[in-house]
């Protein structure tokens, strides 16, 4: 239901040395017997073929053709134009199931295989070429062959012409004229604004909260939210009128109208098809005369935010594009109330699914890639969550939306993404940053092609170049390097307390240790335990927090465990320590390695680089006098001191071992290749 400004009504005119435009809208009421009529002609279509329907008695219903086909295109909103289906039109037909049996036989199922199957039958029965004379008793012919009449042939071979598809009514009841009149006047609203160069709207915060006591906050954030949905960009500032310099902050103590700029296609791209459909979506949101349900929390809830949307616009211009001439369209009240539907009338229409956009693709990619990041294992975004679309800033001229915001305990930074797009655009996004130097939380991502055109910015704001898309790696080495609060973090730790909480537990997880100890790195988690370690309580890196009592009843047990069942792979022994002690379920098997290497007498030996065996070595010795002797002796687990890293604290037996030296010299004599020539 798209029309083009080109095709709509409309007058143009001057005053004050400004071109207007109005266009041709239809008031409440108005043709209202002429489009029950032209409802009464589709109505008597339904269910006939499209050459059946004639644009000329369609338009002498109207009387006025270019109303009449603006009023044709919004019809398409209730009524369509849909093709036969194959198996029902079969059905239909005097043979039927024999039919459409005989044809799936042939592998005919649709009426591009059957005009295919006739071109191949006048190929092998008439050399190609089918004379006048001969084409009735030939057709008729093929028609035999699926129990098909002559007339029943041509009829399917021609069932995906565009002239055959049948009307259908795709809503259940015949739509008013009343709700024909309103979709008329939004479509040619929208075809105007889909050629904008800008709309703007002088908003008044004061009838919002007469109407429901809202901050300007929340003003501000229902319409930046609309916008960059939609991917629209726009400015923000204070004005008293539509036209005119914005009125600095300092000015008034609590600025009551709100000026919104959203810039369309002409001023952006120059591109008017994608982008002014997405800014005509936009003002159907901000005016809300989109259809809702009719019933319904949400339904009521809606239309109590329309009220206060509309009721909070003073005024309202477009500046629209007819040719190469600019001309201004005014918004007024009266326009609104012939955008909005009849409350009556608004049932029976599917609403229009949503779409998420952003105001680029680069933003997007961006997004993805730290939500994706955010969802892997580990700490690869150190602590940051990122916020889409946060509180405005408030500027001496003006407010400044974010693109992005980080999050990370008290701190919060916020991130501008910065594209190169028409020197304009550059130019109010230079002014309005230049009024935030001297905020220490401002972080611009900006291209490295267009460095030179925000030079101006340099110094001012901390700066990561990317080429084609943002690397979250740059990202985060200048979060590391610049707001580093590890220091302040580390100060602030009641090491009692936190040692008293790990006497009480004794164990804590390593994913735990991070919030306990407020780190988000694991260099800072290893210097933040350090400081906790004392006599009784121990960190191992991938493993966690543990106290000397937890480790001398986890070493006992393990250890009669893997005595029992002698040399085990290692894949059984991690099942084993993950269902035995759920509280290293989520350690790697690295981390669970390191644990096991602290146990005296345990050896865990890489025979190759697919295999691995723990062994005890009271059941590997059992052969000699000594081993059995050794054996013999009560188990004494043994704790390495503090601060003594996991790797060093025993050698690990296995490769590196005499003996497994000498078997290792004995093997490779008893594979040594023999002398070929002897």
């Amino acid at each position: 239901m798209r029309l083009s400004l080109q095709d709509v009504k409309k007058q143009v005119y001057r005053r004050g040395g400004e071109r207007y435009l109005t266009l041709r809208w239809l008031q409440p009421g108005e043709l209202s017997a002429e489009i029950a009529q032209l409802l009464a002609y589709y109505e008597g279509l339904l269910g006939q073929p499209r050459r059946a329907f004639s644009l000329d008695e369609a338009r002498a219903c109207i009387g006025d053709y270019r109303l009449a086909d603006g009023l044709i295109a919004v019809l398409g909103t209730w009524y369509t134009w849909q093709q036969p289906a194959w198996t029902d039109e079969l059905k239909h037909l005097a043979a039927g199931e024999q039919a459409l049996m005989a044809l799936q036989q042939m592998g005919i199922s649709s009426s591009v295989q059957l005009r295919l199957a006739l071109f191949d039958y006048v190929n092998s029965s008439y050399d190609g070429f089918l004379a006048g004379s001969e084409r009735t008793a030939a057709l008729t012919a093929f028609a035999a062959r699926f129990s098909l009449s002559l007339a029943e042939l041509e009829r399917l071979l021609i069932l995906d012409n565009e002239d055959e598809a049948c009307l259908v009514r795709v809503s259940e009841s015949v739509p008013q004229p009343a709700l024909i009149v309103a979709y008329y006047n939004q479509a040619i609203f929208e075809a105007a604004l889909s050629s904008a160069a800008r709309v703007t709207f002088l908003l008044d915060s004061q009838v919002l909260r007469a109407v429901e006591p809202v901050g300007l906050g929340a003003v501000i954030k229902r319409f930046c939210y609309l916008a960059r949905r939609l991917g629209i960009y726009y400015d923000l500032d204070y004005a008293a009128e539509l036209e005119g310099d914005p009125l600095p902050l300092s000015e008034r103590d609590q600025p009551t109208r709100l000026r919104l700029t959203c810039y369309g296609p002409q001023e952006m791209t120059g591109l008017p098809q994608q982008y002014g459909q997405r800014l005509a979506r936009l003002c159907r949101l901000l005016l809300e005369y989109a259809p809702w349900p009719a019933t319904g929390t949400s339904a009521r809830r809606r239309r109590r935010s329309a009220e206060r949307l509309r009721k909070a616009i003073v005024a309202a211009e477009a500046l629209v594009y007819l040719g190469e001439r600019a001309y201004h369209l005014p918004l007024d009240p009266d326009l609104l109330s012939l955008l909005t539907l009849p409350e009556e009338d608004q049932a029976g229409r599917p609403a229009e699914a949503g779409e998420a956009l952003f105001d680029s693709e680069l933003e997007s990619t961006f997004a993805a890639a730290f939500q994706a990041l955010e969802r892997g294992p580990g700490q690869g975004l150190e602590g940051w969550s990122l916020e889409r679309e946060p509180e405005p800033l408030l500027l001496r001229e003006g407010i400044f939306i974010p693109d992005f915001a980080l999050s990370r305990g008290q701190q919060r930074l916020y991130v501008e993404i910065l594209g190169f797009w028409t020197s304009a655009y550059r130019e109010r996004k230079i002014q309005k940053l230049q009024q935030l130097q001297g905020r220490s939380d401002i972080i611009l991502l900006v291209p490295r092609e267009a460095r030179a055109a925000f030079a101006s910015l340099e110094g001012a704001f901390p700066i990561v170049s990317y080429d084609g898309q943002v690397a979250l790696s740059d990202l985060l080495h200048l979060l590391r390097s610049r707001y580093d609060d590890f220091a302040r973090r580390l100060a602030l730790l009641d090491r009692e307390a936190i040692r008293q909480q790990i006497r009480r537990e004794n164990f804590i997880a390593e994913r735990d240790c991070y919030t306990l100890l407020r780190c988000y790195r694991r260099t800072e988690l290893e210097q933040a335990a350090a400081t906790i370690s004392d006599q009784c309580i121990r960190f191992l890196p991938g493993v966690g927090l543990y106290t000397c009592e937890w480790f001398e009843r986890f070493a006992a047990s393990f250890v009669k465990w893997v005595e029992e069942r002698g040399t085990t792979a290692w894949s059984a022994v991690a099942a084993e320590l993950r269902l035995r002690w759920p509280c290293l379920a989520n350690c790697d098997d690295a981390a669970l390695e390191s644990l096991l290497e602290q146990l005296e007498g345990v050896s865990i030996e890489h025979s190759s680089i697919f295999e691995t065996q723990i062994t005890y070595r009271g059941v590997e010795s059992t052969t000699t006098t000594e081993a059995t002797s050794a054996s013999s002796e009560p188990l004494s687990v043994v704790i390495p001191p503090a601060g003594r890293p996991a790797r060093e604290r025993k050698p690990r037996s296995g490769a590196g071992s005499a003996s497994e030296k000498e078997r290792r010299s004995r093997a490779s004599q008893d594979l040594a290749q023999p002398d070929l020539w002897a």
